[in-house]
């Protein structure tokens, strides 16, 4: 009964495998690919900043600041959410960084130490303070 079996189990191995060439041989359908996603994942901090690098992140339409960043550090941002934000200094002559959703962009901080407060042009209601020392 084994033999009968591993014979079967050979042959219908054997079976599709000359189905499938035949298919490539024969002008037949292309093997399926992998389909990309749209969506976008959650960036990850860690793999898309260097571990010295101060980061913010936008999530569930907030900013996520470090207590504190150096003056003139590069700062990068990540945008967890799927909707586009900005990172934009209230006061004029300050920083305005775009970040496309699901995007992640680096900007230089200020060199002059102080409290800058941030807010999103496109959701006015996403404020913060990004503090340089």
């Amino acid at each position: 009964m084994k033999i009968i079996t591993r014979v079967l189990a050979v042959a219908a191995a054997v079976s599709l495998a000359g189905i499938s060439g035949c298919a490539a041989r024969e002008g037949g359908p292309p093997a399926p690919q992998p389909v990309a996603s749209n969506t976008p994942s959650a960036p990850s901090a860690a793999a898309s900043a260097p571990a010295n690098e101060p980061v913010i992140t936008i999530r569930d339409f907030a900013y996520e600041v470090p207590a504190s960043v150096s003056p003139g550090a590069m700062v990068t941002v990540t945008n967890a959410d799927r909707a586009p934000h900005t990172v934009t200094v209230k006061n004029e002559g300050g920083f305005d960084v775009e970040v496309p959703a699901g995007g992640t962009v680096t900007f230089q901080a200020p060199d002059t130490a102080g409290e800058y407060g941030i807010i999103c042009s496109f959701h006015p209601q996403m404020t913060g303070t990004l503090i340089i020392k």
